[in-house]
Protein backbone atom coordinates (compact mmCIF):
# COMPACT_ATOMS: atom_id res chain seq x y z
CA UNK A 1 0.00 0.00 0.00
CA UNK A 2 1.42 3.51 -0.94
CA UNK A 3 2.03 5.38 2.01
CA UNK A 4 -0.32 8.38 2.68
CA UNK A 5 3.07 11.21 2.77
CA UNK A 6 3.72 9.91 -0.81
CA UNK A 7 0.14 10.22 -2.21
CA UNK A 8 -0.35 14.28 -1.17
CA UNK A 9 2.37 16.93 -1.53
CA UNK A 10 3.40 18.38 1.34
CA UNK A 11 4.74 22.41 1.07
CA UNK A 12 6.36 24.95 3.24
CA UNK A 13 4.25 28.51 2.50
CA UNK A 14 1.94 28.95 -0.25
CA UNK A 15 2.43 26.73 -3.15
CA UNK A 16 2.21 28.65 -7.15
CA UNK A 17 2.21 26.84 -10.59
CA UNK A 18 2.10 28.01 -14.23
CA UNK A 19 -1.67 28.05 -14.61
CA UNK A 20 -1.55 28.04 -18.33
CA UNK A 21 -0.28 24.94 -17.75
CA UNK A 22 -1.92 23.28 -15.00
CA UNK A 23 -5.63 23.45 -13.80
CA UNK A 24 -4.73 24.75 -10.62
CA UNK A 25 -7.63 25.67 -7.88
CA UNK A 26 -6.68 27.25 -4.42
CA UNK A 27 -9.23 26.62 -1.45
CA UNK A 28 -10.81 28.88 0.41
CA UNK A 29 -8.55 28.73 3.75
CA UNK A 30 -12.13 30.42 5.64
CA UNK A 31 -14.46 27.00 4.76
CA UNK A 32 -16.02 27.03 7.74
CA UNK A 33 -18.41 23.46 6.84
CA UNK A 34 -18.84 20.76 4.95
CA UNK A 35 -21.42 22.54 2.51
CA UNK A 36 -19.13 25.50 2.09
CA UNK A 37 -16.24 22.96 1.15
CA UNK A 38 -18.52 20.64 -1.36
CA UNK A 39 -19.83 23.83 -3.35
CA UNK A 40 -16.17 25.92 -3.42
CA UNK A 41 -14.81 22.71 -4.87
CA UNK A 42 -18.15 22.99 -7.74
CA UNK A 43 -16.96 26.33 -8.68
CA UNK A 44 -13.18 26.02 -8.23
CA UNK A 45 -13.03 22.40 -10.34
CA UNK A 46 -15.92 23.64 -12.56
CA UNK A 47 -18.17 20.58 -11.75
CA UNK A 48 -21.17 19.87 -13.53
CA UNK A 49 -24.26 21.15 -12.98
CA UNK A 50 -25.60 17.70 -12.03
CA UNK A 51 -22.81 17.35 -8.70
CA UNK A 52 -25.01 16.46 -5.95
CA UNK A 53 -23.31 17.54 -3.48
CA UNK A 54 -22.58 15.29 -0.85
CA UNK A 55 -19.29 12.98 -1.12
CA UNK A 56 -20.39 10.12 -3.54
CA UNK A 57 -20.87 13.15 -5.75
CA UNK A 58 -17.16 14.67 -4.71
CA UNK A 59 -15.80 10.70 -5.60
CA UNK A 60 -17.36 10.69 -8.71
CA UNK A 61 -16.44 14.08 -10.18
CA UNK A 62 -12.53 13.76 -8.96
CA UNK A 63 -12.58 10.73 -11.09
CA UNK A 64 -13.95 11.87 -14.15
CA UNK A 65 -12.74 15.60 -14.78
CA UNK A 66 -13.81 15.43 -18.90
CA UNK A 67 -14.49 18.85 -18.63
CA UNK A 68 -11.04 20.06 -17.71
CA UNK A 69 -8.34 20.29 -20.74
CA UNK A 70 -4.93 20.34 -18.63
CA UNK A 71 -3.74 17.14 -17.82
CA UNK A 72 -2.66 18.38 -14.41
CA UNK A 73 -5.05 19.40 -11.83
CA UNK A 74 -3.50 20.66 -8.66
CA UNK A 75 -5.77 21.78 -5.56
CA UNK A 76 -3.95 23.34 -3.02
CA UNK A 77 -5.04 23.89 0.93
CA UNK A 78 -3.31 26.56 2.24
CA UNK A 79 -5.03 25.20 5.76
CA UNK A 80 -6.73 22.49 6.45
CA UNK A 81 -10.99 22.88 6.36
CA UNK A 82 -12.85 23.89 9.56
CA UNK A 83 -15.38 20.70 9.48
CA UNK A 84 -15.66 17.96 11.22
CA UNK A 85 -13.12 15.56 12.47
CA UNK A 86 -15.85 12.73 10.68
CA UNK A 87 -15.94 14.89 7.73
CA UNK A 88 -12.66 15.72 7.34
CA UNK A 89 -11.29 12.21 7.67
CA UNK A 90 -13.70 11.39 4.94
CA UNK A 91 -12.84 14.12 2.45
CA UNK A 92 -8.90 13.28 3.24
CA UNK A 93 -9.59 9.57 2.36
CA UNK A 94 -11.21 10.15 -0.77
CA UNK A 95 -8.74 12.86 -1.92
CA UNK A 96 -6.29 10.01 -1.35
CA UNK A 97 -8.44 7.68 -2.96
CA UNK A 98 -8.89 9.53 -6.37
CA UNK A 99 -5.12 10.96 -6.56
CA UNK A 100 -4.19 7.20 -6.68
CA UNK A 101 -6.85 6.71 -8.97
CA UNK A 102 -5.40 8.84 -11.37
CA UNK A 103 -1.42 7.09 -11.39
CA UNK A 104 -1.48 5.41 -14.67
CA UNK A 105 -4.01 7.65 -16.85
CA UNK A 106 -2.42 9.92 -19.60
CA UNK A 107 -5.55 11.86 -19.67
CA UNK A 108 -5.22 13.78 -16.31
CA UNK A 109 -3.07 13.72 -12.83
CA UNK A 110 -3.98 14.68 -9.73
CA UNK A 111 -2.51 16.96 -7.12
CA UNK A 112 -3.68 17.61 -3.83
CA UNK A 113 -1.08 19.88 -1.85
CA UNK A 114 -1.02 20.53 1.39
CA UNK A 115 1.14 22.64 4.32
CA UNK A 116 4.22 20.52 5.70
CA UNK A 117 3.43 21.51 9.36
CA UNK A 118 -0.46 19.06 8.72
CA UNK A 119 1.39 16.11 7.59
CA UNK A 120 1.78 14.41 10.28
CA UNK A 121 -1.83 15.67 11.54
CA UNK A 122 -3.32 14.35 8.27
CA UNK A 123 -1.28 11.06 8.41
CA UNK A 124 -2.98 10.42 11.79
CA UNK A 125 -6.12 11.28 10.66
CA UNK A 126 -5.83 8.37 7.69
CA UNK A 127 -4.40 6.18 10.00
CA UNK A 128 -7.11 6.25 12.84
Amino acid sequence: MTDNNDVFRFTDGPASYDTGEVFFARLDPLISNTDELLKSLYYLLWFPGYFGFNWNALEDCLRDFDWINEEKIIIVHDVLPNISSADLKIYLEILRDTVLHWYGYEQHTLEVVFQEKHRDYITNILLS
